[in-house]
C-alpha cells in the first residue's frame, strides 16, 4: 500500500505475493482497498476541478473589476463542461466497474461459465495486458526528453522513493 501508488503496480504486486505465498486473500484485499479509493477518485477529481475553475474564475472576475477593460467570461453548457470537468479514463473506469459489477449481480455465484471467462480475464489475461501496459510505458519514454530536465527532478524523485520507502519500512517493521 504506502510505497505503491499506481493501481497496474498494486495489482501486479498482489499477483506476484499470490503465486508466491499462495494467498489469494491478499490478491481480494490489494484490488478491493486500491479499486475503492480510485471509486473515491471519480468523485474526487470532478469536484476539484469544479473547485479549481470556480477558483480562477473568481481571481479573473477580482481583476476584471479592478481593469476597465471588462474581459469576457467563459460559459460551457451539456457536453462541453462535462468533458471539461469529467476525464474520458474516469468514465471508462467507472463503465467498467459497473459492467462488472451488473454481470456478477445478474448471474450470481452459481454461473459456472461466466465465473470462469472472468476468472480467464482476471487471472490469465491480465497478467499479459499488465506487462504489455508497463512496457508499453517504458518503451513510450525517450531518453532524449531526459537530458534536458536536469538533475533537480530526479533528486526530488529519489527523496520521495526514499521517504516513501523509509516510511513503509518502518511501519512494516513496527507491525511485524
Amino acid at each position: 500500500g504506502v510505497a505503491i501508488h499506481d493501481t497496474s503496480q498494486v495489482l501486479g504486486s498482489a499477483m506476484s505475493y499470490k503465486e508466491t505465498f499462495d494467498d489469494e486473500l491478499a490478491l481480494k484485499v490489494a484490488a478491493v482497498t486500491k479499486l475503492t479509493r480510485n471509486l473515491g477518485l471519480a468523485f474526487a477529481i470532478p469536484a476539484l476541478t469544479y473547485a479549481h475553475r470556480s477558483a480562477l474564475q473568481d481571481n479573473a472576475n477580482k481583476d476584471e473589476a479592478t481593469s476597465k477593460d471588462g474581459g469576457k467570461e467563459e460559459t460551457l453548457s451539456g457536453l462541453q463542461t462535462f468533458k471539461k470537468f469529467v476525464p474520458s479514463f474516469l468514465i471508462a473506469f467507472i463503465g467498467m466497474s459497473t459492467f462488472r459489477s451488473c454481470g456478477d449481480f445478474y448471474f450470481g455465484p452459481d454461473a459456472e461459465l461466466y465465473h470462469s471467462a472472468m476468472s480467464f480475464v482476471g487471472n490469465d489475461v491480465s497478467k499479459y495486458a499488465l506487462g504489455t501496459a508497463m512496457a508499453g510505458v517504458g518503451l513510450s519514454t525517450s531518453a532524449s526528453s531526459l537530458r534536458g530536465v536536469g538533475w533537480k527532478p530526479f533528486a526530488v524523485g529519489g527523496a520521495g522513493a526514499l521517504v516513501v520507502g523509509g516510511t513503509g519500512f518502518t511501519v512494516a517493521s513496527l507491525l511485524v
